[in-house]
């Protein structure tokens, strides 16, 4: 799948789609426009189990950081379906951790969620994951794993 930003453009639906892998290679100009279209490829997901995510390289200082998410219909993968979540190559800005607890607080099923942050100091990423961990959850048996 390609990342469009013409509005014409409709993703189209996979409706045995159970497996997702989305590397971004985003300019920071398009960054907050991403995860509203990653809501939308969601939406055509239905019977999505596993999500992983990889954020590729970008200039992480031009990074606006200024994207909430508040969609409110919440994607039938999430409600029912989504059971691993991997995030590779986040960041910790505000953008990133909006779109974290978006699906912790919607996917009712989810098992695990993992975070990947190697290039990240062990203290920041301890603070995230208590911020992380007091987020509101759909799924009472969700871990939080970090790597």
């Amino acid at each position: 799948m390609y990342y469009i930003t013409k509005k014409k453009y409709q993703v189209p639906t996979f409706l045995n789609l159970t497996n997702l892998k989305i590397v971004f290679q985003v300019t920071h100009k398009y960054w907050p426009k991403k995860w509203k279209w990653l809501t939308e490829v969601l939406h055509h997901c239905p019977k999505l189990q596993n999500l992983t995510i990889h954020e590729g390289s970008s200039d992480r200082n031009k990074i606006e950081d200024v994207y909430r998410m508040d969609t409110p219909i919440v994607p039938e993968c999430l409600s029912s379906q989504l059971k691993t979540c991997s995030l590779k190559g986040y960041r910790g800005v505000n953008c990133d951790f909006q779109f974290a607890k978006y699906i912790l607080k919607n996917a009712k099923v989810l098992q695990i969620m993992t975070i990947n942050a190697s290039s990240m100091d062990i203290n920041i990423k301890h603070q995230i994951l208590i911020k992380l961990s007091l987020c509101q959850r759909g799924s009472t048996t969700c871990k939080i794993s970090f790597d």
